[in-house]
């Protein structure tokens, strides 16, 4: 895959895109020795260097049908066990925030500005296990749809906002080659090239006594694919320790499987609780406010039970003022006796 015009056929091929420039853009991952982040070293017993393993992430240039131009970006992955997951998810949050230059120009000014713009991300998932029973398909993508609800018409231009925060995925379930036959492909063109392309990671080629090695019938493979198979034929020639490296790059990659997902797990599991923090400062936060509702709600009946027996008390004083009058008690005594003045006291009366 690093040489460009391979890797042009195989994802030309997987994508059914019109790819006219592509570039390997490698995220190379190393084990240090004293890595608290990476605390078991592998060894590569020839160069006694620490084993490096690259992804294979690239950059690529597609023609769409409208004759103009795209930039993407490609993530691909294997995997032989399904609790990869994780690792897949970091991979694609981190290149999910890949930026490239852009121009645009000031209506007033006209004047060139450069910013930063996203690119579209397409992962591409090559497993050697299956993840769906329903079908039991070769091949899975899964297509964007924008929708408008209340119209139900679909959105089938390009949308800045939506299509750079979505993307495709593309799932290769390599075991499920030998469900497919020729009737399934023969009378499409994009079928047939798809199919001898993934025949050539058919497991069931695999030689026995080494998992690293294919056995591959050349007249069975189209021409377009020649390129691709002389570059493994040549990489098996060229480089007699590429084999021995592919062992010490499967341990490693346990290591960082079991080292990412552990770290995967726990990023969710800490999200997880930070979400609890969050539901459970909320309720008390809520209980908080019932209680000051109750407060306030218990301040106003006791304002108004205070005020019910301040009237009651002013009424029983009205009361023993008119039957001492009615009795012919001096009012100039009842307003000493009450602390009244005698307008207060006719007011009464009235």
């Amino acid at each position: 895959m690093e040489d460009s015009e391979s890797s042009k056929i195989v994802l030309s091929t997987l994508l059914n895109e019109n790819i006219i420039d592509i570039q390997l853009q490698p995220t190379v991952y190393t084990h240090h020795k004293d890595s608290i982040e990476n605390p078991a070293t592998i060894i590569d017993p020839k160069t006694t260097e620490n084993v490096r393993l690259s992804q294979m992430d690239f950059t690529a240039t597609v023609l769409l049908n409208d004759g103009t131009k795209e930039l993407i970006m490609i993530e691909l992955q294997r995997a032989s066990e399904p609790d990869d997951i994780f690792r897949f998810k970091r991979y694609i949050s981190k290149n999910f925030q890949t930026k490239q230059k852009g121009e645009v120009i000031q209506p007033k000014t006209q004047a060139i500005i450069e910013i930063e713009k996203p690119i579209r991300l397409i992962p591409v998932f090559i497993l050697n296990f299956k993840i769906e029973n329903e079908v039991n398909d070769l091949l899975v993508i899964t297509k964007r749809e924008k929708l408008g609800v209340f119209k139900n018409l679909k959105i089938t231009k390009h949308n800045e906002f939506i299509d750079n925060l979505t993307y495709d995925i593309i799932v290769v379930q390599l075991p499920n080659i030998q469900k497919i036959t020729e009737e399934d492909y023969k009378d499409d063109e994009y079928k047939k090239r798809l199919y001898t392309l993934l025949k050539l990671f058919d497991q069931k080629s695999v030689v026995t006594s080494n998992e690293h090695r294919l056995r591959l019938y050349r007249k069975f493979f189209p021409g377009f694919l020649d390129r691709i198979i002389h570059r493994l034929q040549a990489a098996d020639i060229m480089y007699p320790e590429l084999e021995e490296q592919m062992f010490i790059e499967d341990e490693y990659l346990k290591a960082l499987i079991r080292r990412d997902n552990t770290i995967s797990f726990m990023e969710q599991k800490l999200d997880e609780n930070k979400k609890t923090i969050e539901e459970k400062e909320k309720t008390i936060e809520e209980k908080e406010k019932t209680i000051e509702e109750k407060e306030k709600t218990i301040e106003e009946k006791e304002k108004t039970i205070e005020e019910k027996e301040r009237r009651i008390k002013e009424s029983e004083r009205n009361l023993n003022i008119i039957k001492k009058i009615s009795k012919g008690i001096s009012i100039d005594i009842i307003t000493k006796e009450y602390q009244l003045t005698v307008d207060e006291i006719n007011k009464i009366l009235e």
